[in-house]
């Protein structure tokens, strides 16, 4: 018997009723752990008796918002060095704290979904008055990116040996995603961020993990980064949106900062840390179609002062997407983090992802017409699916044993189990398609990498220094089974309407079903680097990684190739303050990428490629109009050598031939506008072509799937009249790209639109959000790049609740 054929019982008739008794026992059960953790909420209505002593103005807030429960957001910068006297007496919260905050130079404003905003005083600008609602606040990164300050960031949590920086004194281009927009526009996966955000391509979601292939600057950033450590290779990596803090994306070539194999930019998936204040909230939505899930994010500390804490997020999802994908998914993720003494923080997570999905659109190839496809469609069958299971642990520390000198290090692994089968379909000039099926019986995929850092600080005259020394490393392991996939071509054409009937093949049922390693590949880096502060307006970061790239090839019946090659590869940038708001930089950084082994669809197949050297030229200004309001602008220049297949029948070849060249502009605006408008706009203008080949049909043409033009705004519009109510949209525009080398195959450019409505209250003084989002709002029929479809109209919505 083929046991795939039981895949059709998991979501019998009465699916629904199924769904909501699973959704009601994974609540109720919840809440019964959650209960045995006391929330300490305070009406701000109430008074309440402080005893609070003078110190720090940090350990005196984190005081404060643990007797509370009340998050209050800040920089380090703003409260950097200053002193509160404490507070003892009976007051209300908004009393205590402005006690608290005498003669720091600061304020407090609340925040529009709840908590306070420290600031330098102003003029008090009357504003209206919001429900108080208490929201997480972690440790460090969830204190900045809030709704209240337009999703503005002013600091990044790592960027690669530098360690944390301000965003905009980082001679890079770079945005940053933070947790609150995630959750704001009800984004299912990843593919939904990086569509809004000005710097990146919408992504095709890759059916076996849920990995966006994200493409920046016309060039698609293949291995991502968690938690500063970077991955040698993307498979086998899941990432579920209830696990991250923020996303931050690095437009640009990244050798220096992350190691090899990232060209275009790099994406930094920062996941979740403990909160300073007590967090219970629990979440019910419905991500599109009849996907509804329930959500419990809890976080706090253990101990009075603060040292140790937790965070916990729960996630069961199931149900059909708006075209009728079954989707089955369960997430959980666990910190514990702490201050082991007064100089030494460590931390440890682990998420465990259970992610099944059936009837995944296919892959189409060869296609003829673009124009007649329907996005609103399903064109599978349900046995075209794939399951996996992932595990992925973290720990980092840092030490700071004196003001001179500090050590951070880094370590995680991530383990997948894997089973698919997929569906690619090649189109006929009559309009059908014939189907080409692979199956993955049984893989297994491992990822391990980390990093050490040693920070020294000094000074050589007037001129103050930061020097990093640092060894960083990624490892990537493939297993199979001895028979590995199969595949099996079809002779027959299919319609489009008929495509969801496909029969499933008769796979092996046999066979040594033992794993073997049949891939490796890896990535040394060892670096130095000096950021070096010659005055108020002048500075300059200087690096040199020794980098290694390492792959080896062991497929049943091919020769064993091995590949080992290491290059020094620089990065310079200098950067100057015309004034304190304004920061410009010039900026050149080289990337080692690994020649591909050429893979056995290919007529070379087996063929080791020469290593790669991208360099890449950039220049640009950063500009702090406001405090929540950042305008980011870049220009530059890539090249690369190009790697394409030649397309050749009967049977391609893989070849490396030319060189790539990307020149562009980037602008970003970030922020609120004015009180009640928040903007995330933007776009991306570059010209980008094969300059050099041998070759010569190619020159002159656009690489495969590089939008050259790009323009996004997503808005937001807080309703004067109706306090705690916003409308959002947002308007994307994606210029056309080509699906093969000879652009004799043109992708149509196209427009999405978004709208949706939040609102903020409380019922039975628990806070309460309500949050309702159509993407695609018109239904456009679209292509995300030559081979998957763009995104359906969905429409999202979710109902988050504190207690």
């Amino acid at each position: 018997m083929n046991p795939h054929h039981h895949r059709s019982t998991l979501f019998p008739v009465c699916k629904s009723c199924v769904l909501i008794t699973r959704l009601v026992f994974f609540i109720l059960g919840t809440a019964l752990i959650l209960s045995a953790i006391p929330a300490q909420a305070q009406s701000e209505a109430g008074r309440q008796t402080y005893a609070i002593p003078a110190g720090t103005l940090k350990s005196v807030l984190v005081s404060f918002g643990q007797a509370n429960g009340v998050m209050i957001s800040y920089t380090e910068s703003e409260i950097a060095g200053k002193r509160s006297s404490g507070i003892h007496g009976s007051f209300t919260v908004l009393e205590a704290l402005n006690v608290l905050l005498t003669g720091t130079g600061l304020e407090a404003s609340k925040r529009v979904e709840g908590g306070f905003r420290l600031r330098p005083q102003t003029p008090v600008i009357t504003g209206q008055t919001l429900p108080l609602m208490t929201v997480s606040a972690s440790a460090d990164t969830l204190k900045q990116g809030t709704v209240e300050e337009g999703y503005r960031v002013s600091d990044i949590s790592s960027i690669g040996p530098w360690g944390k920086r301000s965003l905009r004194d980082t001679p890079y281009s770079m945005s940053v995603v933070p947790s609150d927009l995630i959750e704001n526009v009800n984004a299912q996966n990843m593919g939904q961020i990086f569509k809004m955000n000005p710097l990146t391509q919408e992504p095709a979601i890759q059916n076996i993990t849920g990995l966006p292939l994200v493409r920046i600057r016309g060039f698609e950033t293949i291995n991502p980064v968690f938690d500063g450590i970077p991955l040698a290779f993307r498979t086998g990596s899941a990432v579920s949106v209830v696990e991250i803090d923020r996303v931050e994306i690095l437009s640009g070539t990244s050798g220096f900062l992350y190691g090899g194999g990232r060209v275009g930019g790099a994406v930094n998936y920062v996941t979740k840390n403990s909160t300073d204040t007590p967090l219970r909230r629990l979440t019910f939505g419905n991500y599109g179609g009849t996907q509804f899930y329930g959500h419990a994010d809890i976080g706090g500390k253990f101990d009075d002062q603060g040292r140790f804490g937790y965070r916990a997020n729960l996630l069961y999802q199931g149900g059909d997407t708006a075209i009728g994908e079954p989707v089955n998914q369960k997430v959980a993720n666990i910190v514990l983090d702490g201050h082991l003494t007064d100089t030494l923080y460590a931390d440890i997570k682990y998420t465990y992802n259970d992610y099944r999905k059936e009837a995944t659109q296919p892959i189409f190839n060869n296609i003829v017409e673009r124009i007649f496809i329907d996005t609103s469609k399903r064109y599978s069958p349900k046995w075209a699916s794939n399951d996996l299971e992932s595990h992925k642990a973290y720990t980092s520390l840092r030490w700071d044993p004196s003001k001179y000198l500090t050590i951070r290090s880094a370590f995680s692994y991530q383990y997948a189990n894997l089973r698919a089968d997929q569906i690619s379909l090649n189109e006929q000039v009559d309009r059908t398609f014939i189907p080409r099926t692979v199956n993955y019986p049984r893989e297994k995929h491992e990822n391990y990498g980390g990093y050490i850092y040693l920070d020294t600080r000094f000074s050589t005259f007037s001129v103050d220094h930061k020097l990093t020394l640092g060894y960083s490393s990624t490892f990537y392991d493939y297993f199979r089974t001895v028979a590995g996939e199969e595949s099996q071509t079809g002779t027959t054409s299919f319609s489009l309407s008929a495509l969801k009937h496909i029969p499933e093949p008769s796979w092996r049922s046999s066979g040594d079903t033992s794993m073997i390693s049949v891939y490796v590949a890896r990535y040394d880096n060892v670096l130095i680097g000096d950021n070096i502060i010659f005055n108020d307006q002048w500075s300059a970061m200087v690096g040199f990684n020794y980098a290694t790239a390492i792959n080896k090839s062991s497929y049943p019946g091919n020769n064993v190739i091995k590949y080992d090659k290491s290059k020094l590869t620089p990065t310079v940038s200098l950067l100057y303050k015309p004034i304190e708001e304004v920061t410009t930089y010039a900026s050149y950084m080289e990337a080692l990428e690994a020649g591909l082994i050429v893979g056995n669809t290919y007529a070379n197949r087996g063929t080791v490629l020469p290593s790669l050297v991208s360099k890449q030229y950039e220049v640009g200004l950063k500009y702090d109009i406001n405090p929540n309001l950042l305008l980011s602008a870049a220009l530059f220049r890539i090249e690369k050598a190009n790697q394409y297949s030649d397309n050749a029948t009967p049977i391609p070849t893989y070849v490396q031939d030319g060189l790539q060249v990307h020149n562009g502009v980037e602008l970003v605006l970030t922020g609120k506008v004015t009180d009640n408008l928040t903007i995330i706009g933007g776009g991306t203008l570059m010209d980008i072509n094969v300059e050099k080949s041998n070759n010569p049909a190619l020159e002159g043409k656009k690489p495969v799937n590089a939008a050259s033009r790009m323009g996004k705004i997503y808005a937001e519009y807080a309703l004067p009249w109706i306090p705690g109510f916003s409308l959002t949209g947002g308007i994307y525009y994606t210029g056309e790209q080509y699906g093969n080398t000879t652009n004799t195959d043109k992708i149509p450019s196209y427009t999405l639109y978004d709208v949706g409505a939040r609102y903020a209250t409380r019922v039975l003084n628990k806070s309460l959000v309500v949050r309702l989002n159509v993407i695609n709002l018109t239904g456009k029929n679209y292509w995300q790049n030559a081979n998957y479809l763009g995104v359906p109209r969905t429409v999202a919505f979710s109902v988050s609740m504190m207690f």
